[in-house]
């Protein structure tokens, strides 16, 4: 399976959708344009992250810029009078906050560091 990469500001995050019997799950997010653009014609996408990857966006919020990273699904539909129908998905696999420049954001320090007793800090030996 091929992998893409599209990267921009979050314009919407939908709630978490669930389906028939299954348990089968999905949640949407709009991506636009970069903030810092000047594009005349805005160019909002839609991604699906399917089951386990709908937390994924649990630590998104609208307005961040983030980089996606997908797979192009394709289905066949042939339960219409007007023959097969076609759709197309983009199924989000990993997103990663960005900062201004398009680097990968830090990830926040490990809350490790915060269980540490203080009164041991001292009493190390070297």
């Amino acid at each position: 399976m091929a992998m893409y990469e599209y990267q921009g500001v979050v314009e919407e995050i939908g709630q978490t959708q669930s389906f028939g019997t299954s348990g089968f799950t999905k949640r949407e997010v709009i991506i636009g344009n970069d903030i810092d653009s000047d594009n005349r014609y805005p160019n909002p996408v839609k991604f699906t992250f399917k089951k386990t990857n709908c937390s994924l966006l649990d630590g998104v919020s609208k307005g961040e810029r983030v980089k996606i990273r997908f797979a192009i699904d394709g289905r066949r539909w042939d339960g219409g009078t007007k023959g097969p129908q076609y759709f197309v998905d983009l199924t989000g696999l990993k997103i990663e906050k960005v900062d201004e420049s398009g680097s990968v954001a830090p990830e926040p320090a490990s809350a490790m560091a915060s269980d540490v007793d203080s009164e041991f800090v001292d009493d190390v030996p070297f």
